[in-house]
């Protein structure tokens, strides 16, 4: 309070209300790293010990849907692939395998498979716009 005597000498208080002043430091964290570019090394070696995400093992997506003969080749790509994988799982059968049931289904697999391809063969479809 400005102006108030004691003994002849006046006094002037003040009062810091609610300051959170602190000796030399400030009120915050201790620190962990001396320098950024410490803080920088900790933080690529935290990158580096994580384990990676999941990796996409099929191809994204694209923008457009193939056309209805792309999809047609590749319908026939595809029986034409397991008609080979069936046919050569037939051929390395042992012989004391081949006279049993597995082989029949096998050799039955393998000749559906052949008229799936034939029936695919077959389809001429229509190109569309005039390019027929």
């Amino acid at each position: 309070m400005p102006g108030r005597e004691t003994g002849g000498i006046s006094q002037v208080s003040t009062s810091i209300a609610n300051h959170n002043v602190t000796k030399g430091y400030a009120m915050s964290r201790a620190r962990q790293h001396a320098s950024a570019a410490e803080r920088q090394r900790a933080y690529r070696q935290r990158l580096a010990s994580r384990s990676p995400g999941p990796t996409r093992s099929l191809p994204l997506p694209s923008r457009r849907a193939l056309s209805r003969p792309a999809r047609l080749a590749g319908l026939q790509a595809a029986v034409q692939q397991l008609h080979d994988e069936y046919e050569n799982w037939l051929n390395s059968l042992p012989e004391s395998l081949q006279d049993g049931q597995q082989a029949s289904l096998l050799v039955e697999t393998v000749e559906q498979l052949e008229s799936v391809l034939e029936l695919l063969s077959e389809i001429h479809p229509p190109r569309g716009f005039g390019r027929d």
